[in-house]
């Protein structure tokens, strides 16, 4: 037999809306005598998000990995979107650069051909789109039917 669902009431709903920041689900949970399933259920039914505020830690945690991972990753890493990064980064001042130098450029002609841009991407510590816009300004093409999808 199927254990029945809560029906929740209004107030219920109020002191979820009222508190699913400042509680973790297990403590909600554990308030209601329910699962934790049943608190996310609750809280997506309510259309409440979680917003976790930019704080030092945060913003320390940018600061030393902007540069190596990209807003996507990072985004998955701090429980955000790669939008609410980008738009931090912009308002830390921090922008990523990165110079082609004869090595780099050296190290695109020697291996385009056997790795991804991606591959490439990493080991040069820059995005694959930097690497796919490199080498088209080198004139560099893979041959037909070589994708870049490794």
């Amino acid at each position: 037999m199927p254990i029945p669902r809560k029906r929740w009431t209004e107030e219920e709903r109020k002191f979820i809306s009222e508190n699913y920041e400042n509680m973790t689900r297990k403590e909600l949970a554990k308030h209601f005598g329910v699962s934790e399933h049943s608190i996310v259920q609750q809280i997506r039914t309510l259309g409440l998000v979680k917003v976790e505020r930019w704080n030092e830690k945060r913003d320390k945690y940018l600061r030393e990995h902007y540069i190596f991972l990209s807003n996507k990753e990072l985004a998955r890493r701090l429980k955000t979107t790669p939008l609410a990064i980008n738009n931090r980064l912009i308002r830390l001042g921090l922008r990523r650069y990165f110079r082609w130098t004869p090595k780099a450029e050296k190290y695109l002609r020697d291996n385009y051909l056997h790795k991804s841009d991606k591959e490439m991407a990493d080991e040069l510590l820059t995005t694959p789109d930097s690497v796919s816009k490199k080498l088209r300004r080198m004139n560099i093409t893979r041959p037909s039917g070589k994708n870049d999808k490794k």
